[in-house]
């Protein structure tokens, strides 16, 4: 997704990040980068089973929109396997992501807002509209269609 790797270097005992003829240490990568290859890594040494949670706090920092969309994707096919994802997000992005897979596959994926109150919505049955995040998205919109 990202073009690069990230690995372990035993000589300098620390985690790099490496993408064409560039390696630097991991603190020095995006956020995104530093995700998306966090949850590579689990993988790949098989540290992940089907007991696991995975706790991603604002898994679109520092990531392309299409990126998002792929690692959320990805998100989807690991949670199918018994992994269970908490992801916080201020993203209309990444809720309506979540909510086209959530109707695509006939899933519930609930959301809980934490807003004046604190609510709890099943994306299945629609984008609530008393989500702060989805209020100014609705907003923004209404005000470009007056403009």
């Amino acid at each position: 997704m990202t073009g690069g790797i990230v690995f372990f270097d035993k000589k300098k005992s620390r985690w790099m990040f490496s993408k064409d003829d560039i390696t630097l240490p991991i603190e020095l990568a995006s956020d995104g980068i530093k995700k998306i290859g966090i949850l590579d890594t689990l993988l790949g040494n098989r540290y992940l089973s089907p007991k696991s949670v995975v706790f991603i706090d604002e898994i679109e920092s520092s990531l392309h929109p299409a990126a998002i969309s792929k690692l959320l994707d990805i998100v989807f096919q690991l949670s199918k396997t018994g992994i269970q994802f908490f992801i916080s997000s201020h993203s209309y992005f990444v809720v309506k992501k979540l909510y086209l897979i959530a109707l695509e596959n006939e899933i519930d994926i609930p959301i809980l807002s934490l807003g004046e109150n604190l609510t709890l919505n099943n994306l299945k049955d629609g984008i609530p509209e008393d989500n702060e995040i989805i209020a100014e998205s609705i907003r923004l919109y209404e005000q470009e269609i007056r403009l």
